[in-house]
């Protein structure tokens, strides 16, 4: 199982006290602190990734045009197998 070993006295201090006022382990709390600022986070992109993946939507369709499969040769179509 992997393990998180948190450094910083104040997120130690933070994730004890939220523990013992809950009454869950503080590992619990973490996770559950987690989880909500997942959920606050959502979908959103920040104004520059919206603007790259539009961009690459858009040029997605020129790019198969212009770079062809290197390996298209090395399968064949029919079974997927190498040549």
């Amino acid at each position: 199982m992997p393990t998180l070993n948190i450094k910083n006295q104040r997120v130690y201090e933070l994730a004890k006290m939220l523990s013992e006022r809950t009454g869950r382990s503080m590992t619990s709390v973490i996770e559950t602190a987690l989880e909500r600022q997942l959920d606050d986070m959502g979908n959103d992109r920040s104004g520059i990734a919206d603007a790259l993946h539009a961009l690459a939507l858009e040029a997605a369709p020129l790019l198969q045009h212009l770079a062809p499969d290197p390996f298209a040769d090395l399968y064949d179509e029919e079974t997927g197998l190498p040549r």
